[in-house]
This record gives C-alpha cells, sequence and structure tokens, in this order.
C-alpha cells in the first residue's frame, strides 16, 4: 500500500509547570526544542512534508534555523517545510496544522515539539502499521503499580497494569479521518487526539514508544534530556 505522509509538529504551548516558559524556543543544546524534531522527520524518507505550528513571533527564529542549516542538514532530503501559525488551544494548533497539509497527502503523524528526543526507529515503525490501520500510535506499557484515587488522594483501588499503556507522540491516522475526528468533536475535551478517533468508533493500533520520548514537562526534564542528547552525539562522534 503506498502512502503519502505528513507530519504535523506542535510547538506552540507555554509551559506552565516550567514556569511559564515559551516551550519552542527553549534552548536545548544550542538548539530551539522545537527544531530536535524537525531535524529527526526531515530524514524519514516516506515524510513528504512538514508543517511546523509555532507562535507568530516565533516565525522569524523558525526560518532562520531552517536556512541556517541548509544543505548541510537537510541534504536531498530536504522537505518543504510550511510554517502555520498555532492557536490558544493545543486543538486549534493542531487542526491549523492538519488543514495546511497538501491535498494529496493521505495520512498525518501529529507530533510535540516537546518531544525532543523522537527516534527514527519510532517513527517508521508507526509509519509501517499504518499500511494495515487507520490510526496508529505509540506508547510505553506500565511498569509500576497502578492506583486510582479518590477524594483527598485517598487510594480507591489498585488497577491491573498487563494491559495499561502511557502514551505519547507521534500519533498517525488516515487524513481523511483525523479530519471528520475534529470536525464532528472539536468541542468535546480530550486528551490527545486519538482519543477523538476513539469517539468516531475507530480501531487504534498501539505500537512500542520509547523511554526516552518524554515530554518536556518539568525543569529536571531538561537536564535529563541534555544528558541523553550529549550521549548521543557522543556514540555518533566515536
Amino acid at each position: 500500500m503506498s502512502l503519502k505522509v505528513g507530519v504535523v509538529i506542535v510547538c506552540a504551548g507555554v509551559g506552565e509547570r516550567l514556569g511559564n516558559i515559551d516551550k519552542a524556543v527553549l534552548d536545548l543544546e544550542g538548539v530551539p526544542l522545537f527544531f530536535h524534531s524537525v531535524l529527526i522527520f526531515n530524514k524519514i524518507k516516506s515524510i513528504k512534508q512538514i508543517v511546523l505550528v509555532v507562535n507568530k513571533q516565533h516565525f522569524e527564529l523558525a526560518e532562520k534555523m531552517i536556512s541556517s542549516t541548509g544543505n548541510a542538514t537537510f541534504g536531498k532530503n530536504n522537505k518543504n517545510i510550511l510554517l502555520v501559525e498555532g492557536g490558544k488551544k493545543r486543538k486549534i494548533s493542531v487542526l491549523n496544522g492538519l488543514e495546511s497539509l497538501k491535498k494529496d497527502i493521505s495520512h498525518v503523524l501529529i507530533h510535540d515539539g516537546a518531544r525532543p528526543l523522537i527516534t527514527g526507529e519510532i517513527i517508521n515503525r508507526i509509519i509501517d502499521k499504518l499500511k494495515i490501520y487507520s490510526a496508529v500510535i505509540c506508547g510505553i506499557k506500565v511498569n509500576d503499580c497502578l492506583k486510582l484515587s479518590g477524594d483527598q488522594s485517598i487510594i480507591k483501588k489498585t488497577l491491573k497494569r498487563e494491559k495499561a499503556y502511557l502514551i505519547q507522540t507521534p500519533q498517525a491516522f488516515k487524513k481523511e479521518l483525523i479530519l471528520a475526528a475534529y470536525d464532528k468533536f472539536f468541542n468535546r475535551e480530550v486528551y490527545d487526539d486519538s482519543q477523538l478517533v476513539e469517539l468516531m468508533g475507530e480501531k487504534i493500533k498501539i505500537v512500542k514508544g520509547g523511554v526516552t520520548n518524554f515530554k518536556i514537562t518539568y525543569p529536571e526534564d531538561i537536564f535529563l534530556a541534555k544528558l541523553i542528547l550529549s550521549n548521543r552525539n557522543l556514540k555518533k562522534s566515536c
């Protein structure tokens, strides 16, 4: 099955738990947070378009990063990176990105730019399953004991963890399906994009994500991300 895949990278949020820092321009090893994902997705041959959703005031920085790396970074794989303005809420930013995709894009991956440690292995694993399923997400199984609390953080019961997952991004969908889901359930409060597809009654396949594919949420996450990137760069140089 031939797929024409695009990706929407969402980087328009403000990190309240990071002290209201604009995550998009957070410096991570000398590179803005959002650009780490751009570099990884650009290496994936089956990705035909990258839509980068950022706040309008960061367009100049994004354009500078793209032009400054030039052919030395992107080479022959250079995608037509489209900059799109984000909204006040994540769902507005995602929809802006989805509606900006080229008409011939058949499937789309939606990724949080605040997950800079995404790998090509995870992306290719998802795309491979898109040949069979209309919706594919990644996650890692819960290893710790899982409990449900009630009022005042009092434990109500212990949950079975065998079939529980911590869900990550990218999440991938047939473009027509996710657009229809956004159109029908846009006003519903959901936890992620895949929940909209759940409401459509569609099957969603889970594939293995990665422990290091975490979202930058707290100050200590920045420290950990720097350590992992430093280790990856060290391995490349050896």
